[in-house]
């Protein structure tokens, strides 16, 4: 997945440095704690969908839309998504934190 390209996104960005302070507005603890019992790594078709998942996201500004994307989801996209998020918000650690690598 491209993840430089969804973190020049304005609403990504804002999304993904809440996140690197633990904050996730639009997620449901649930669905974050879900996927932390599952394999997290994409394969390259997941890759490609995540990818479509993100830009869908990224399109609305405001929270409240971005929340209703992701409410209006299957599944599959959700979790999907969560996990994509959860690599970009990864990426932005470890560049800021070069030391955790």
């Amino acid at each position: 997945m491209n993840s430089l390209t969804q973190r020049k996104s304005p609403s990504m960005n804002s999304l993904i440095e809440m996140a690197t302070n633990g904050h996730f507005p639009i997620l449901e603890n649930e669905w974050i704690n879900s996927i932390f019992t599952e394999k997290n790594n994409l394969s390259d078709a997941e890759r490609k969908k995540a990818q479509k998942i993100l830009k869908r996201v990224s399109e609305h500004r405001s929270l409240e839309r971005q929340k209703t994307v992701i409410f209006s989801m299957n599944n599959a996209e959700r979790t999907l998504f969560i996990k994509a998020f959860m690599n970009l918000v990864e990426g932005r650690i470890l560049d800021e934190m070069p030391q955790l690598h």
